[in-house]
């Protein structure tokens, strides 16, 4: 029997709650309506701290000193649970059979070359699907790694139904156990791995920090004056920041029918145990899909009350700051309308009927959509809110915009399972 738990109320302590340093508002993003009220003189300014904004939805990357993307989310996550603290979820099709997908989880980020970081017992990771289309799991696919230093190992959950959905989750039927670092089979023919990866995501963070300075979560609250850099830099000198760095990660390559036969959509949690759930139910920590949609148009503190709500509650909380966003860089609304259709709900959609596809796919190609570690997120995002892309709009177009200058590097992936390149 299916227990609809879902609820806006949180379960966990909030940021302000946290003996920690109390979490700032950015000054060059927010509140939005500050924007608004630039002059004439400042325009280019305004469109530049939009596009960045709204560039990042489809951005997952950081550097150890730097708060961007989904790395360091929360100041809760970046400080006090790191193992929770997620990064990037791919959905892509199988290239070795076409009747199965793949699903990969990352987590806990910046792990540095050499690093050895535990995998937390206390955390439940799940892969939450869609298949009815109404922005509630019908699949969950659920792991905890158990024990401590070398004895740790893997249990899997699912896939199957859920008994909760929302923002608290129990345990379904164990499906599986394995080692970690190590690739194994579930009984219901799911290839499975869970250990150290190479960063997939790449992205010229090092200078995007230097045009907005705030983002860098190390020298909050108080970070150097916004816009003294005002572009990316060219082909040939922009750098893939991310590409020293590991995550950990949750891989699965699983036959299709076990999530669906149409349309899906796909979104990940982090959650916990608290004394507050007494029946040993897990509370949402962090959810994430669309490359962050809560970190670039909210404010900082605010992240924290996006992390724990659903997918159903998206279009009302997500929508009106890209919205915002687009207005304030005085391009059409057409653009945020763009954006917020392919967008919001906050879920990777993908179309299991379809053999290929591409980012964004399922909503604008009709092919099966999702997002494979290769896809160049920045640049089609980019592509859209500041070219001509999709829309077909040219109205206020910023060309020297639409692109980081930074490609995927073909030796941090792998052409088989696990896909992701061995760490560094």
């Amino acid at each position: 029997m299916r227990i609809n738990a879902q609820s806006n109320t949180s379960i966990l302590p909030t940021e302000r709650s946290l003996p920690i340093d109390k979490p700032v508002q950015n000054m060059a993003f927010f509140p939005i309506k500050r924007s608004l009220y630039l002059t004439g003189a400042t325009r280019f300014f305004r469109a530049i701290v939009a596009f960045f904004a709204i560039l990042l939805v489809v951005l997952m990357g950081a550097t150890p000193e730097a708060k961007a993307s989904d790395h360091q989310d929360t100041t809760f996550l970046a400080t006090k649970l790191t193992a929770a603290d997620l990064t990037d979820l791919f959905v892509f099709e199988s290239p070795a059979d076409p009747s199965y997908a793949v699903l990969v989880m990352d987590f806990d980020p910046l792990i540095v070359s050499g690093e050895i970081r535990p995998f937390d017992p206390n955390i439940l990771y799940q892969f939450k699907i869609d298949n009815t289309g109404d922005n509630i799991e019908d699949v969950v696919l659920q792991f905890k790694v158990d024990g401590t230093g070398r004895s740790q190992n893997v249990k899997v959950y699912g896939p199957g139904s859920p008994s909760k959905v929302g923002t608290e989750s129990s345990l379904i039927a164990q499906s599986g156990r394995g080692f970690l670092n190590q690739t194994f089979t579930t009984a219901n023919n799911m290839k499975v791995f869970v250990g150290k990866r190479k960063d997939p995501f790449f992205f010229d963070l090092e200078q995007f920090f230097k045009i907005i300075p705030d983002r860098n979560y190390i020298v909050q609250p108080n970070p150097s004056p916004p816009f003294t850099v005002l572009s990316f830099r060219p082909a040939g000198e922009a750098k893939d920041t991310l590409d020293p760095f590991n995550v950990h990660s949750i891989i699965v390559e699983l036959p299709r029918k076990l999530l669906g036969t149409g349309k899906i959509g796909v979104w990940m949690t982090t959650s916990t145990t608290t004394p507050k759930l007494t029946d040993g139910s897990f509370a949402q920590i962090e959810r994430l899909a669309v490359p962050a949609l809560n970190e670039l148009f909210m404010d900082f503190k605010d992240h924290n009350g996006s992390n724990i709500q659903t997918p159903t509650q998206d279009a009302s909380n997500q929508s009106q700051f890209i919205q915002a966003f687009v207005s304030a860089t005085g391009r059409p609304k057409g653009i945020a309308d763009a954006v917020i259709s392919v967008a919001i709900p906050d879920v990777i959609q993908a179309d299991l009927s379809k053999p290929s596809g591409s980012y964004f796919g399922t909503q604008l190609g009709n092919n099966f959509g999702g997002r494979r570690p290769k896809d160049d997120v920045i640049d089609v995002t980019a592509s859209v809110v500041f070219g001509s892309a999709v829309t077909g709009i040219t109205q206020g177009q910023i060309l020297p915009l639409t692109s980081d200058n930074v490609g995927p590097k073909d030796s941090n992936f792998l052409p088989d399972f696990p896909y992701l390149g061995s760490p560094r």
